[in-house]
């Protein structure tokens, strides 16, 4: 029977597919947030809880107001309906939500057509297998850095020079023996339609196995899914595009191969697709020169073989419901197959259920033989570790990371450059940084010998998080732009959110607030459609960030608040540590040293300590600022106190910056000015060591306040001056130059000076200029 879709106007909902379309066209919304539309639209006849519909939807009640109000944002916007006119779905208050629009029919559709290669119908595919790391303990300055999505290999001392260059090249051309496979059109019933993406994927297997560099398949369905098949971002030596076709009992299959100089056209026919395709695979392998892998495919091989392609077909179109009633629906000698269980752990794995993949890969790993394919060793070894890595667990994942990169002989190049990817994001997350680079670079390396653009971008992406591990933020800045420009053709979402939530941090480190602004100008947007929450908070926390450094505090408090009210309190722990410590700096200039002294308590939380020290010293001297401001300087004195004990356990450069302008300017509230300035001095000269304009402007201001104090004129102008290059764009800077211009009796430049600071404070005060020219 056939499975009813729900139309209404000019939309069709697939609840199978879970996918919405309009006019035809696909309409790219989370699953969470489609499946909030099923189950309003299949429960038309009364009006939903909000309980309800979280349990429904996410399997819990304990969902946040803000989440679900998110996707209901989201599907009225996608309608074209809003919070006024409710034409479509009605707000029941005090209780929820009701589908009020009448349906244009319930019954069966009928079959979709096979969707020609290429076309924007494109399913959307997970990108390369995410291998997040957790954040090192000792990074210096991270403050919403997120581990890159990436899946990786690597093999070479030639790797080492990558992992070390400081603007990597874009996206090479292709090489020589490189192919790209696109989905394959199938004309046949509907029962039929996963070969569209399960022979793109096993034809591309073939060719790689037959020694031929060819696109990962999720990569192309990617690209595709943006671009269309005609585009030039889809890189290849060959491109390869296949139509199949069951009639009379038999399959056909017609492969055309396109290089620069010439085409070459195949045709195969076999009892079965699967059959069709290994042949086609193997005579175009020919035609090139190379040699077929060996297959033997009895009946039971060629069953499994089917079932891991229709697995796998359902993977790479995000169709994870699918992918699970496929196995379930299996004979079990198939359900017990190697590939087969690997399917399920890998669809654990995409679920977020972290746990039940760890068992499932580690059982499986358990009863394969000594013999076993040292490529299917490696894979479940791969996803093993992944596994833990989500989970925090890097003493657990690094040494199955390392036994897969043991694994070379046998081994595809995607297989070893996931395991040097997670042995690097291992490295990263203690703070290993030479190490993570050189295992970068091997993945780099291992990613462009299998011809996989995106994953080379996804590499890049995390040799610019390196940088800024190091606190280079200069030389971070070109690699994202370049990875931005390249994600966005891949239309990876999630990294180029990632890439772009880095790039604000670069920025604002970098004093290029305007540039801090314009990068995160849609974050609000991408905020409110991220499938993933942790993500979500991660853009509004780095926007509130921009809208502070240009003197927009209200705003960015606004945005706070909404972090703070709708995150979850353990799963974003970090994002709402660095929110309370963001909102504590906006407390302090208005006044109120209490509530700032509060908030930055709330900052420094275990989490905070253990995954970036720098943001933790931080809120600590904002504590210690606002104690002194209150007048409380014991208690400002321990505070400081503890803050020299911590970092002494595990020194650090930054937060060492930081505790010197912490004691600089306790001595200068407890009135010994020289041996404030012999502080300030020590911080100046510690964080012009470190050349990070932000920490220079920090010190500076402070310093020069005192030394204008002090009647030091020559040394208060030397300081001024190392900060100057910046008092076009920085409030600070300006304000340094304006108290420095009026101790000197130059009224106009201290003037001139002034009204800069002004224009670039926003909503932040410079009174104190103004009382110093009294």
């Amino acid at each position: 029977m056939a499975t009813p879709l729900f139309r209404f106007g000019a939309f069709r909902l697939d609840p199978q597919a879970r996918e919405l379309f309009e006019n035809g066209r696909r309409i790219d919304l989370p699953l969470s947030t489609v499946d909030c539309l099923i189950h309003l639209i299949r429960h038309r006849d009364r009006p939903i809880g909000r309980d309800e519909l979280a349990a429904a939807v996410w399997g819990r009640v304990d969902v946040s107001e803000v989440s679900l109000s998110h996707a209901i944002m989201r599907l009225r916007r996608a309608l074209g309906d809003d919070g006024n006119a409710q034409r479509y779905i009605r707000t029941v208050p005090r209780l929820g939500y009701r589908w009020v629009l009448p349906l244009d029919d319930d019954g069966p559709a009928p079959a979709e057509s096979a969707t020609p290669p290429g076309e924007a119908g494109d399913a959307a595919a997970p990108q390369p297998e995410p291998v997040p790391h957790a954040p090192p303990r000792s990074v210096r300055r991270r403050p919403f850095v997120v581990a890159a999505v990436a899946a990786a290999l690597a093999l070479g001392a030639s790797a080492l020079w990558l992992a070390r260059a400081p603007s990597p090249p874009d996206a090479a051309a292709p090489a020589t023996n490189s192919a790209l496979v696109l989905p394959v059109a199938i004309d046949a019933g509907e029962e039929s339609a996963w070969l569209r993406l399960g022979l793109m994927d096993l034809l591309a297997m073939q060719l790689r196995r037959g020694g031929l560099a060819t696109t990962p398949s999720e990569t192309v369905v990617a690209l595709l899914r943006e671009h269309g098949a005609g585009s030039d971002a889809l890189p290849a030596a060959w491109r390869v595009q296949s139509a199949a076709r069951f009639a009379h009992a038999a399959w056909t299959l017609q492969l055309k191969a396109t290089g620069a100089e010439r085409t070459l056209e195949i045709e195969t026919h076999a009892d079965d697709a699967l059959k069709a395709a290994r042949a086609a695979a193997d005579e175009l392998l020919i035609k090139l020169g190379r040699t077929p892998p060996n297959d033997d495919l009895g009946d039971a091989a060629l069953a499994a073989a089917t079932l891991r392609q229709r697995v796998n077909a359902a993977v790479l179109s995000g169709q994870l419901d699918v992918a699970r009633r496929v196995i379930e629906q299996a004979p079990p000698p198939l359900q017990a197959s190697p590939e087969i269980a690997l399917g399920r752990a890998r669809v654990a794995l995409f679920s977020g259920d972290y746990a039940a993949c760890r068992a499932q890969a580690q059982q499986l790993l358990d009863r394969l033989p000594a013999d076993a394919p040292a490529d299917l060793r490696a894979r479940t070894l791969n996803t093993l570790a992944a596994a833990a890595m989500r989970q925090g667990r890097l003493d657990v994942a690094e040494p199955e990371f390392a036994e897969a990169a043991r694994l070379q002989d046998g081994t595809g190049p995607d297989v070893l450059a996931a395991a040097h990817m997670g042995l690097a994001n291992v490295a990263a997350g203690r703070g290993q940084l030479e190490r993570a680079a050189a295992d970068y670079g091997r993945a780099r390396t291992l990613y462009e010998i299998g011809n996989d653009p995106l994953g080379v971008a996804t590499v890049d992406l995390n040799l610019a998080i390196n940088a800024m591990q190091r606190v280079r933020p200069a030389d971070a800045l070109p690699m994202l732009r370049s990875v931005r420009e390249r994600l966005e053709r891949y239309a990876a979402t999630e990294a180029l959110g990632a890439t772009e939530i880095v790039m604000v941090e670069a920025q604002l480190l970098l004093l290029d607030h305007d540039g801090a602004l314009a990068t995160s100008g849609h974050f609000a947007d991408a905020a409110a459609t991220a499938g993933n929450p942790r993500q979500r908070w991660q853009y509004t926390f780095a926007r509130a960030a921009a809208l502070a450094g240009a003197g927009r505090l209200d705003a960015a408090d606004a945005l706070l608040a909404g972090l703070r009210d709708g995150s979850d309190a353990q799963a974003d722990a970090l994002a709402r540590a660095l929110g309370d410590s963001l909102s504590a700096l906006f407390a302090l200039p208005r006044g109120v040293p209490a509530r700032a002294a509060e908030l930055a308590a709330a900052a420094m939380t275990p989490e905070l300590e253990a995954r970036n020290r720098e943001q933790y010293a931080q809120a600590g001297l904002l504590r210690v600022r606002a104690l002194q401001q209150a007048g409380q300087l014991d208690a400002a004195a321990a505070g400081i106190a503890r803050l020299q004990a911590w970092n002494a356990a595990a020194p650090d450069a930054g937060p060492s910056v930081l505790l010197a302008l912490a004691e600089a300017e306790q001595a200068a509230a407890a009135g010994d000015l020289d041996a404030a300035l012999r502080r300030y001095a020590q911080a100046m000269a510690d964080a012009a060591a470190r050349a990070i304009p932000e920490e220079m402007v920090r010190v500076g201001l402070s310093y020069v306040r005192q030394l204008v104090a002090a009647h030091r004129l020559d040394e208060a102008v030397s300081v001024n001056g190392r900060i100057a290059p910046w008092a076009d764009r920085d409030m600070r800077a300006a304000w340094s130059e304006a108290l420095v211009y009026s101790a000197l009796g130059r009224e106009a430049a201290a003037t001139a000076a002034l009204e800069r600071a002004r224009r670039l404070a926003g909503e932040r005060s410079v009174s104190d200029v103004v009382a110093s020219r009294r």
